[in-house]
């Protein structure tokens, strides 16, 4: 697969960073998404405190550089109310390359981007090692081993099909610690299957960004990588959960945008 490589990052709208702290209420960056191919993916991610919702139909991001031969667009993102969001996307698609590149977006009447960054091609950060899941009784527990560089972890659960490719996907946690558990109960019940585990391993910390007062975790070059668990956990209809063996070949990615995940209203 190929890669995609952006370093969004986005100054503040109408606000200077001077005196006083930091008071910059929007912010971006690209990096790597290390997925285990031949190059890296691309890796984009915003964060906003907005003063005022997006408009309906939301708004773009456009990313220039090197990465691309002509100028691309992401998007749409929107929230319908004000306060702190997120948004974040990987493409394997891109390769990306060194150099600078220039993001710039509209958020609302009042809050705008348009920064120039240098992306290094080059800094990558390693895939997930060891993520195994352990089952007992009606509740599966995946874990992984800590991932140098890293400060947070996004995890996602998804079901697989005959073939062992993901299909949906049902669950997702944000975490600092190496591992996730699920437990079927009157409020969870998953379908009978065998559900496989995404675990996506991040330089910044994004359980942090649903707060304001995050523009400078952006500031630096964002770094994903990903991996699928070594095994997968079976959902009996009846009895207890199983651990059983993850299939032979890599999962088919999932299509277009491969990964994307964020919190907004």
């Amino acid at each position: 697969m190929g890669t995609l490589g952006l370093i969004l990052v986005l100054g503040l709208v109408g606000c200077g960073g001077q005196g006083g702290g930091d008071t910059r209420t929007v912010n971006a960056s690209l990096g790597t998404w290390n997925y285990g191919g031949q190059n890296p993916g691309l890796a984009v991610i915003l964060w906003a405190d907005l003063q005022a919702p997006t408009s309906p139909d939301g708004f773009k991001v456009t990313v220039t550089g090197p990465s691309s031969a002509s100028p691309v667009t992401y998007g749409p993102f929107w929230s319908s109310l004000s306060g702190p969001v997120f948004w974040w996307l990987l493409r394997s698609g891109v390769v990306p390359a060194s150099g600078d590149h220039t993001i710039s977006a509209t958020l609302n009447a009042s809050q705008s981007l348009n920064r120039t960054f240098k992306l290094d091609a080059n800094s990558t950060l390693p895939q997930p090692q060891n993520v195994t899941v352990q089952a007992t009784q009606n509740s599966a527990t995946f874990s992984w081993s800590s991932v140098s560089g890293a400060k947070s972890y996004f995890v996602e659960l998804w079901q697989l099909d005959n073939q062992g490719n993901p299909t949906s996907r049902l669950l997702t946690w944000y975490t600092t610690a190496t591992q996730v558990q699920f437990t079927q109960n009157a409020g969870l019940q998953l379908p009978p299957g065998n559900y496989r585990a995404w675990v996506f391993a991040a330089s910044v910390d994004l359980t942090q960004l649903r707060r304001p007062g995050q523009a400078a975790q952006l500031d630096p070059q964002i770094n994903f990588s990903a991996a699928w668990s070594q095994q997968a956990v079976q959902v009996q209809s009846v009895g207890t959960l199983r651990v059983v063996p993850a299939p032979d070949t890599a999962p088919v990615l999932p299509p277009e945008p491969d990964a994307e995940g964020g919190l907004s209203q």
